[in-house]
């Protein structure tokens, strides 16, 4: 008997020790959600990927971290158009060392094959599900849309998955791209897109101007702020 339950005790023990602390926590998980429809060309795919990793290898972005109550974050990158691609599944981010992977994946991963519309709400929808599998429990949940186009495809209007997301206590940020074909889609993306306690929204004029915005929009949702003006414009 004695042996029996020495056994349960020492299965018991190992489990406890394999699993996370219920405790375990991150000041913010992410999701960026990167538009790689039609209107994004292989140049302008290159800027994106490339101000992504910028942004997050940035001196703000870790200086925000280090000054969090929990000093981690967790991230998670996806692609989309029609459909969305995973590029970088959650992964738990306090150091230079963990960052490594992600921009790894950033500068060497193929271009996914997603379809060429644009389906905004898609894309909130799959983001906003991918919190559901997040290794930890975070303080700020924050999907970070960026693209230079409005929805011309989908499933689901992007007004309405933004606001089953902020429903579930999600915040949306925004970053469009006014590239020259759609001028406009900085007001589109702030009638349809942006949600959220604390809600925000960078605009880049050009993906040439992407990495800068990209690196603000990162040092302030790590942080936990907003932008001096709620909607801000980078030039």
């Amino acid at each position: 008997m004695r042996r029996r339950w020495l056994g349960v005790v020492l299965l018991v023990a190992s489990a406890f020790l394999a699993s996370p602390p219920a405790s375990a926590q991150a000041d913010l998980a992410l999701v960026m959600a990167v538009d790689v429809s039609a209107s994004v060309n292989d140049e302008r795919f290159a800027l994106q990927r490339d101000g992504v990793a910028k942004g997050l290898e940035s001196q703000a972005v870790f200086d925000a971290i280090a000054a969090g109550a929990h000093r981690t974050i967790e991230l998670a990158i996806i692609e989309w158009s029609e459909e969305q691609n995973i590029l970088v599944g959650w992964t738990v981010i306090r150091s230079r060392d963990d960052l490594r992977p992600v921009v790894e994946a950033l500068r060497t991963g193929n271009r996914p094959r997603v379809g060429w519309k644009t389906s905004v709400g898609d894309a909130i929808a799959k983001a906003a599900a991918l919190f559901d599998s997040a290794p930890l429990k975070a303080d700020r949940r924050v999907i970070d849309v960026s693209g230079d186009g409005q929805q011309n495809s989908g499933k689901l209007a992007a007004a309405h998955a933004r606001d089953e997301a902020v429903a579930g206590d999600i915040t949306i940020n925004g970053l469009p791209i006014t590239s020259g074909e759609e001028p406009d889609v900085d007001g589109w993306y702030r009638a349809h897109v942006v949600g959220g306690a604390g809600a925000f929204m960078i605009v880049a004029t050009g993906h040439d101007n992407f990495s800068d915005a990209m690196r603000m929009k990162l040092s302030l949702e790590v942080a936990g702020k907003m932008p001096p003006v709620r909607y801000a414009t980078l030039r």
